[in-house]
């Protein structure tokens, strides 16, 4: 049991992902016109690891629900309509091109379309909670309080920016010109653990899990979250070739402080070299390519990438732990949930 490899659990994990596309489907096109369905769906399309649904599946699956039950495969369609949501909304904020190595929506259909993609994906969310039968008072209040706490997360993202271009009032008054770790952990804490948390917990609530055990999940969910995300800042930063599915430096170019090697590097930086680099991350005139070149040796030169491995490692070894509070019926499940908490620092590799 012990010798389950990384490739087993990764075909495992896509095999359960892809399960609940054609429920996505059916809450998705649930009334929608012909001529806008392809729109609709190209998020969907552009693929994805579909961790989030598959984390819902396995830990209903750990509390003895089938995979195939009709009510799991709704509840953890749910979660991946909601992180589909978010994408769709972030790219609008961000003007993002690239999702997944393709168009995002909004740089194939426009702004105006992505939007209305963005509240049809939103809408597709409640279809979800109701289609999970006596779960659904509980799935709706999940996916409520984690879609405010990704907003959550997304606001406190764009208050980290540093850049100029956004001068209305509220940004001005409330942006954020130095970030402490305790900040960040907040910021993602919404924008990423958040989803990761709710998927465990409505797993194990539709599994049939005590609320302790839900509790459990729940826990468990959100500190793999923060492992994850620190690997997707290190990844930001350290990609040397496009195999990431989106934008590398894309923190940079969008001059960001709310990423994680970029504190790490001003924490360790002598103070010239730390303000060095928060000037080239501030300074408006400098194209992309000269505020990546101004930025990477600075940070390089800091030793952050060893640091923030470290880091990340420290919470999958917490997440692991947390395991150890539950007895799974199927023991199986334990290596495996172990398996995917290493995984998110083990694809930086």
């Amino acid at each position: 049991m012990t010798d389950l490899s990384f490739n087993e659990v990764l075909t495992r994990l896509s095999e359960l992902g892809k399960s609940v596309e054609p429920k996505m489907q059916d809450f998705l096109l649930k009334g929608i016109d012909q001529e806008f369905q392809d729109l609709i769906m190209w998020q969907t399309k552009t693929g994805g690891k579909r961790l989030r649904p598959a984390l819902t599946i396995i830990f209903a699956q750990a509390f003895g629900a089938s995979p195939n039950d009709p009510e799991v495969l709704a509840a953890a369609a749910g979660i991946e309509l909601i992180h589909n949501y978010s994408l769709i909304l972030d790219d609008i904020i961000d003007r993002g091109e690239v999702r997944r190595g393709y168009p995002s929506v909004r740089a194939k259909y426009g702004d105006e379309f992505a939007i209305l993609s963005g509240i049809i994906h939103r809408e597709s969310v409640y279809e979800a909670s109701k289609a999970t039968g006596k779960y659904a008072t509980d799935a709706i209040n999940i996916y409520s309080e984690t879609i405010r706490k990704l907003t959550e997360g997304e606001r406190l993202d764009i208050l980290f920016e540093q850049k100029d271009d956004r001068t209305h009032e509220y940004f001005q008054a409330n942006r954020y010109r130095t970030i402490t770790l305790e900040d960040y952990q907040r910021m993602i804490s919404g924008k990423t653990a958040s989803l990761l948390s709710a998927a465990c917990k409505l797993g194990a609530l539709v599994g049939g899990a005590s609320l302790d055990e839900q509790e459990v999940a729940e826990k468990f969910g959100w500190t793999t979250g923060i492992a994850f995300q620190i690997t997707d800042d290190y990844l930001d930063i350290f990609t040397v070739s496009d195999k990431f599915g989106k934008e590398i430096y894309k923190d940079i170019i969008e001059q960001k402080l709310g990423n994680f090697v970029i504190l790490q590097a001003l924490r360790a930086l002598k103070e010239d070299n730390a303000k060095q680099l928060k000037k080239s991350l501030r300074d408006s005139i400098l194209s992309d390519d000269d505020r990546i070149s101004n930025c990477l040796p600075l940070i390089e030169k800091s030793n952050a990438k060893e640091t923030v491995i470290k880091e990340a490692e420290r919470w999958v070894d917490e997440a692991k732990m947390i395991l150890s509070n539950v007895k799974f019926k199927n023991e199986k499940i334990r290596i495996i949930l172990e398996k995917i908490a290493e995984f998110t620092v083990k694809r930086a590799f």
